[in-house]
């Protein structure tokens, strides 16, 4: 009750009249993602009455891979500090030199955890270049609330060894898997930045590089659009999705698209991604060329 966004994507405008004119008795609360080197640009502008959501902090930090979904209680607890409630309405954006990366990833871990209305800022170049209201400073945690509630939905996750064993025993065709990461590191033509990265791509991947989602100024395509980027990289509608990329971001934007274009399959995101799989597979495990 009470949420002015009909769409998981929010315009400026949208934001701008919901933050100004709403007579929601529930808090629209933006919420700026990113790691600790976003501050600065956080600081330098942000949209009024956001909170920031430190992506270094809110995480597995156990794991050796990057930016892993943290515990529920680890998550509860972050957001209990940040002062948010569960009813809030949340609106997540990149800092203003990102354009769009971190916020799918973002405002998927919140429902991941049961926040029931997040949305995506699409995006904060264009709220700037619109010249809606912008503050500066450093930002401040929201008024203490009540201890956040814990949820999880394990389902929308898988890991390593499930995958592994999905590829290994089940006939290919009877699940798909699309990869966010830029064609050249897909294919194996262009050689990863960390030695530690093998070339290549899962068996059977289909790659949606995070680029084809987007068109001028990181702004996230139009349905109908996306819906042909889908089409396009072979994506079979009717069969259930594993999401992978580098370490488990831009496949959340992977998702969010495929729930603008409509489609209604199973959607599973592999945390470990390509930083995991290429450490611990085998080579028959791994494939190299489109």
């Amino acid at each position: 009750m009470g949420n002015p966004f009909p769409s998981l994507l929010v315009s400026p405008a949208e934001l701008d009249s919901a933050l100004t004119n709403s007579s929601s008795p529930r808090r629209i609360i933006p919420v700026a993602a990113g790691q600790p080197s976003h501050l600065p640009s956080f600081e330098a502008q942000h949209v009024p009455g956001s909170v920031f959501f430190n992506m270094e902090d809110i995480r597995d930090t156990t794991s050796p891979y990057p930016q892993m979904i943290p515990s529920a209680t680890h998550f509860a607890s972050s957001m209990t500090d940040l002062g948010l409630r569960p009813d809030d309405i949340l609106v997540v954006y990149d800092a203003l030199e990102v354009g769009l990366y971190s916020s799918p990833r973002v405002a998927w871990a919140y429902r991941h955890f049961g926040h029931r209305d997040v949305h995506v800022l699409n995006n904060f170049p264009r709220y700037v270049t619109e010249e809606y209201p912008v503050s500066t400073g450093p930002w401040s945690a929201l008024p203490p609330q009540q201890r956040y509630p814990i949820k999880e939905n394990p389902n929308e996750v898988i890991s390593y060894d499930e995958l592994h064993d999905l590829l290994s025993n089940t006939n290919h065709d009877r699940f798909q898997i699309l990869d966010a990461r830029i064609p050249g590191r897909f294919s194996g033509a262009e050689p990863e930045l960390n030695p530690l990265l093998r070339s290549g791509h899962m068996p059977f991947a289909l790659n949606v590089p995070l680029a084809s989602i987007l068109g001028n100024d990181k702004i996230i395509l139009s349905a109908k659009e996306l819906k042909a980027v889908f089409q396009n990289a072979g994506v079979d509608g009717k069969l259930p999705v594993i999401l992978t990329c580098n370490s488990g971001v831009t496949a959340a934007a992977l998702d969010l698209a495929l729930q603008l274009s409509g489609y209604g399959m199973e959607r599973r995101l592999y945390d470990g991604s390509w930083m995991e799989w290429t450490r611990r597979a085998e080579d028959v495990m791994l494939q190299v060329g489109a």
